[in-house]
């Protein structure tokens, strides 16, 4: 079985970029926070990326295609898990500092697993009291209904893991939820398409654009310590984090570093 392997390179791959991250940041003079905060930056790896990648060149059912796709997925809920620390890091350290931490992790833990096997049976229990119609519309009342349903899910975990420390995770687990269920991806692509396209425009434009100082990136000291956070702790410790992995090894790693 690939996942006890895979689930290895996701350690490594998230525990690398937050050390080297850490420490090479730490080096450069800043504190321990801001380096934590740049590994904490550094250690996530795009599901989204490594899935259309491999979906286009065939190899999604390949064994370094799954290990990849494990590997990400574990790896992202590694690093939302250090997101939550990061924001925990904030003034005075006590236990109730670290129990919404806490109470996040027994939530994905029972929400993730349970909820991707008890969701489809519960969905088509629920289908069976539906009638199925589709009338003039491209859409059945069914497909309707599970819609309803993933925005309410959607909604109510990010609810419960926002207290927790971040919506993400909600999110994330929401997903989860409906992997499982064939038609459960086109039918939310189909409906969020076009709102999904210019949320990201905003996204991009309206925030990170905003938050980056371009005056302070135009310098040569930015130009070098962010080359050599690039090729260290983001680019390196990524590759080499799947050398256990065989003749794959390579093509893991590399596919390990996409970040979204």
């Amino acid at each position: 079985s690939v996942g006890g392997w895979a689930c290895a390179v996701a350690l490594l791959g998230t525990i690398l970029p937050l050390v080297t991250g850490l420490g090479v940041v730490m080096a450069f003079g800043f504190d321990f926070e801001n380096g934590f905060a740049a590994g904490t930056a550094l250690a996530p790896t795009s599901v989204g990326i490594a899935l259309r990648l491999l979906h286009e060149a065939k190899s999604l059912q390949t064994f370094f295609g799954q290990a990849i796709i494990t590997a990400a997925f574990v790896d992202d809920i590694l690093s939302l898990i250090l997101y939550n620390i990061l924001f925990s890091l904030q003034g005075d350290m006590t236990f109730m500092t670290f129990l919404p931490l806490i109470l996040g992790i027994v939530f994905m833990i029972i929400a993730a697993g349970p909820g991707a096997q008890l969701a489809p049976k519960a969905l088509a229990k629920a289908f069976e009291l539906i009638p199925e119609y589709k009338g003039g519309s491209k859409l059945t009342t069914h497909h309707e209904a599970l819609f309803m349903i993933m925005v309410v899910v959607l909604v109510a975990y990010a609810q419960i893991t926002h207290l927790c420390g971040t919506h993400l995770w909600g999110c994330f687990i929401a997903g989860m939820c409906f992997a499982m269920w064939k038609e459960a991806h086109h039918v939310w692509v189909r409906q969020t398409k076009r709102l999904t396209v210019w949320m990201i425009r905003v996204f991009f434009a309206a925030t990170v654009a905003f938050a980056i100082p371009v005056s302070d990136l135009l310098s040569w000291e930015a130009f070098l310590k962010g080359a050599v956070l690039g090729i260290g702790p983001c680019i390196l410790t990524k590759v080499c984090c799947a050398f256990f992995m065989g003749d794959a090894r390579f093509v893991i790693g590399w596919a390990m570093v996409g970040r979204a």
